[in-house]
């Protein structure tokens, strides 16, 4: 806890960025989520810094595969999460916790890659998401690029992909772990089976109970040493009962109380140091059910990070 009864000094860094998915709407969450006291709710119990928004560079529709066949929006994609890993370095050097709204989940081709040049080695990413997003420019079926920032953070992918912010790996695969997975390309099962990757899918934690999965994870996670955790969630784990807003919805997902209780859990650990919230879609909602939902989790992640 700092001066003040605050507990931490977050960053709060807007990415509205919709070329990974290809689907436009998503690139209005940050903006949309401002107006709906984003800022206020981190304030309530911490110091916060808003560092605006990442630039994102405007290319027309017709142009999408100008960079590579296989992949949309590649050289956009790969600028726009250059300056956003150098924004979230930064925030790190300045003893803050960034904390990045998208936009799509391509976002985090740039979280991890601040995250990783900060913290070395010593990084897990958590994953809470209905996807893998461990497809790449061979396995994908779409060209969209939110369905590869996690491979190309762990080095495997297009060289244009692995290579963001600096030329190595970000993350090792094995403390990579994924959860809440209920939509897996075949190129993805294959890569989880070659890496014996740590992955829990929705089936396993309705099958299992939240509970023993949230101690499994942990187990895995203190026996492993791991003191620095990058977050990356998904609103799209979540039943689209709850978030009808998104851009790739998947039946059978978690409910509120299953998503509450493994953020609650792994924010609980103090190892999470950077966060990715992502994939609100506002064009596509109903009701503002969606923006309702963003508005606890938020609230839920302000009260819980420490």
């Amino acid at each position: 806890m700092i001066d003040g009864g605050l507990f931490m000094n977050i960053s709060i860094i807007g990415m509205p960025l919709f070329y990974g998915c290809d689907k436009p709407g998503v690139e209005k969450g940050p903006e949309e989520l401002r107006k709906n006291n984003l800022i206020n709710i981190f304030e309530e119990n911490h110091t916060v810094y808003d560092l605006g928004d990442i630039e994102v560079e405007k290319v027309n529709a017709e142009d999408k595969f100008l960079g590579n066949s296989k992949l949309k929006y590649l050289d956009q994609v790969v600028s726009a999460n250059n300056g956003l890993a150098a924004k979230v370095l930064s925030a790190f050097e300045n003893n803050t916790l960034p904390f990045i709204v998208g936009g799509d989940h391509s976002l985090a081709l740039g979280s991890i890659a601040g995250a990783s040049k900060f913290l070395g080695n010593d990084l897990a990413v958590i994953w809470i998401d209905a996807h893998g997003d461990i497809n790449t420019h061979e396995t994908s079926p779409s060209g969209n690029i939110h369905g590869m920032p996690l491979a190309a953070s762990m080095g495997i992918g297009y060289k244009k992909l692995t290579s963001i912010f600096f030329d190595s790996f970000k993350v090792k695969p094995e403390n990579v772990f994924i959860l809440a997975c209920r939509d897996l390309d075949d190129g993805e099962v294959a890569l989880i089976d070659e890496l014996n990757m740590n992955v829990w899918t929705n089936k396993d934690i309705n099958d299992k109970g939240t509970e023993v999965v949230i101690n499994e994870l942990l187990s895995l996670i203190k026996q492993k040493n791991i003191k620095n955790i990058h977050l990356s969630y998904d609103i799209d784990c979540l039943d689209p009962e709850y978030v009808p807003g998104t851009g790739t919805p998947v039946h059978n997902g978690l409910s509120f109380i299953q998503s509450k209780e493994l953020l609650v859990s792994v924010l609980g650990t103090s190892l999470v140091k950077s966060i990715d919230f992502v994939e609100y879609n506002p064009a596509l909602d109903k009701n503002n059910k969606t923006k309702e939902t963003c508005i606890e989790l938020l609230k839920l992640i302000s009260k819980t990070l420490k």
